[in-house]
């Protein structure tokens, strides 16, 4: 089965330590006796397998049992994780598969390499399953070689072997393994596609595996292209996150920014299809529409010719009554904390302010500044619509002194007058970051 492998890169080779993804299946069972005979071969580093067991059969346990005795046998460490796997709108093979990489991520360690047995056939079905639900290149690249995991890195070196090649060798030399009976459950997508679907594409396209995956190649390719590309990220006056809108684009080319940026935040987009209707919209969108994209439970809207990631609010009506300058704090609030800064425009540290929310204040001026209504102050400040009635206004006795988190108002002057203390800066961030 060490035929079966592919070259590894020199990072893989001088790894602190190697882990295995085992399942107790024909490919993982191939990797764990390939990747043994391997590393007698290079003296390479030491080996441990990790099972996940998300107890969701009740032959889990027999499961576990086996990959005990391969691991036994190769006088191997075997870790067994039992994964919780909690519901999720993307249903119950997703959720597993979180539950799983959560486990390998909490075993890996600085420089920690998993080999998981992905193979040629896993690559062709993920292309296919992507094709069809709208993915970009990034998606149509399929599973990469290699990728980042917890603090370590996951290596795939079975992805030019067939699956049925490795199932031959695993029978040849009389392995045990599991086959799971849900992988005959054609009700599941990657299921109907692996016994319907490729099966009558094998009938007509006997080459297909080579095909999709040179096409794979190609879109990994163009992705590789398209990000390094710099992507016109800013953000707003409250610190979330967006991308600058230029309305000279086209739906597509804004399309394909918005999947590498959502990508950076993401490990799941949304499909082309969603993507290009909502660039489309962000680039034709009037000043009083705010177009939106919900996504994971994540909303992104268009303002001000900006795509903003719009965090989740955590005003709470019950925020603090008063607060303290110079003392730091953290609730559902938002977080506040303090910067010194010279003599000048800041805050007296030591001195209590009251604090009101911004929906209860009629008017605000700026230091020498004409008063307006708080919605039209707001407005110039560039502060987004849904944020104008949640910000914090800090008063001392003498009235409004400062605005979270734009800035000084008007009584800041006479604030100062009386300050004998340090001057310190509040930085609020009002929500979570995503």
């Amino acid at each position: 089965m060490r035929e079966f492998l592919s070259p590894f890169p020199d990072n893989v080779i001088r790894a602190s330590h190697w882990w295995v993804a085992l399942s107790g299946g024909a490919d993982s069972v191939a990797l764990l006796y390939a990747l043994h005979a391997f590393r007698e071969e290079i003296d390479g580093p030491s080996v441990s397998a990790i099972h996940v067991n998300h107890g969701l059969h009740p032959d889990a346990k027999i499961w576990a049992d086996l990959c005990q005795r391969h691991c036994d046998a190769l006088n191997t460490p075997l870790r067994i994780h039992y994964a919780e796997v909690l519901p999720s709108g993307r249903g119950l093979e997703a959720a597993a598969r979180d539950a799983r990489y959560h486990a390998f991520e909490s075993v890996l360690n600085e420089g920690d390499v998993l080999f998981s047995a992905h193979h040629a056939d896993d690559m062709v079905e993920t292309v296919m399953l992507r094709l069809f639900r709208g993915a970009g290149p990034r998606g149509l690249a399929g599973i990469p070689q290699q990728r980042s995991c917890g603090r370590g890195i996951i290596f795939r070196p079975f992805l030019e072997a067939r699956g049925e090649a490795l199932r031959d060798a695993v029978e040849k030399v009389e392995l045990e393994y599991v086959t799971d009976p849900s992988n005959l459950e054609v009700e599941q997508d990657r299921n109907y596609l692996r016994h319907v679907v490729i099966p009558a594409v094998e009938a007509r396209w006997p080459g297909y595996r080579n095909t999709v995956q040179r096409a794979a190649q190609l879109q990994a390719q163009v992705q590789r292209r398209l990000a390094t590309l710099p992507l016109p990220v800013t953000q707003t006056a409250l610190g979330e996150p967006a991308l600058e809108v230029d309305r000279e684009v086209d739906p597509e080319l804004l399309a394909a920014q918005i999947h590498q940026w959502l990508s950076e935040m993401s490990e799941s987009t949304p499909g082309q299809r969603r993507l290009v209707e909502f660039a489309r919209q962000a680039l034709t969108a009037q000043p009083d529409r705010l177009p939106e994209l919900k996504w994971n439970g994540q909303c992104f809207r268009v303002w001000r010719q900006q795509i903003i990631a719009v965090s989740e609010l955590v005003y709470d009506p019950w925020l603090p009554n008063t607060i303290v300058v110079g003392e730091a704090l953290s609730g559902s609030w938002g977080e506040l904390r303090w910067t010194a800064e010279e003599p000048g425009v800041t805050l007296c540290q030591g001195v209590s302010l009251k604090v009101l929310p911004s929906q209860s204040v009629s008017s605000l001026a700026s230091p020498g500044r004409t008063r307006k209504s708080t919605q039209k102050w707001l407005q110039e400040m560039n502060i987004p619509p849904w944020w104008r009635s949640q910000l914090p206004v800090l008063y001392d006795n003498t009235g409004p002194v400062w605005i979270l988190p734009s800035g000084p108002l008007e009584g800041i002057a006479a604030h100062n007058q009386h300050c004998n203390g340090r001057g310190l800066r509040p930085v609020w961030r009002p929500f979570s970051a995503l």
